[in-house]
């Protein structure tokens, strides 16, 4: 009868979790994620808060510090052959887009065995190096925008509000379009 009530309890969070996700920060971007046009997707502008990530050497960074251009945030695996696919194309537009666009690559691990050396030297044998990834390894930033499929790919506009988010796999002319909407 104990384990009984445990496993309702466990499915009970699970299912508070689940909802809690959903209702993050991106909810409103789901309804329009099958949408054709790009760029702002809805009248309510959502100003995106201060989280803290980390950077190769496990210093914490915070998001503020990256505002006054447009972000491109993408939060990835190299676990999630989505995420990989998509790299190169990032790894282009970062060399384009250098100067004018902030990009922070948040990898999310999905296994405690995933190290930082083991990302970086895994970016660097597909010879993505324009493609500087920080670790999201205090979960704020996968949280607070309740990501919960990747990769998932949110624009921010040079204020700190929202502007776009794609929900999976995107590639270098749809991810151009809206930094370009933004520039």
């Amino acid at each position: 009868m104990k384990e009984k009530k445990q496993k309702l309890a466990i499915g009970f969070v699970v299912i508070l979790l689940i909802i809690a996700i959903y209702t993050g920060l991106l909810k409103p971007f789901i309804k329009n994620q099958n949408k054709e046009n790009t760029g702002n997707l809805n009248s309510e502008k959502i100003f995106v808060p201060d989280f803290r990530f980390t950077d190769e050497e496990g210093n914490t960074l915070n998001f503020n510090d990256f505002k006054g251009k447009p972000i491109v945030i993408n939060f990835w695996g190299t676990w999630c052959k989505f995420c990989v696919m998509e790299m190169g194309d990032f790894n282009n537009l970062v060399e384009d887009y250098k100067d004018d666009v902030n990009f922070i690559f948040l990898h999310v691990a999905n296994n405690p065995k995933t190290t930082n050396e083991s990302v970086l030297e895994f970016l660097n044998e597909k010879d993505f190096d324009n493609i500087k990834t920080y670790f999201d390894s205090l979960a704020e930033g996968t949280y607070m925008f309740g990501i919960n499929s990747f990769p998932t790919t949110i624009y921010i506009d040079k204020d700190g509000y929202i502007f776009d988010a794609i929900f999976g796999i995107t590639n270098y002319d749809k991810t151009k379009i809206i930094i370009d909407q933004m520039l």
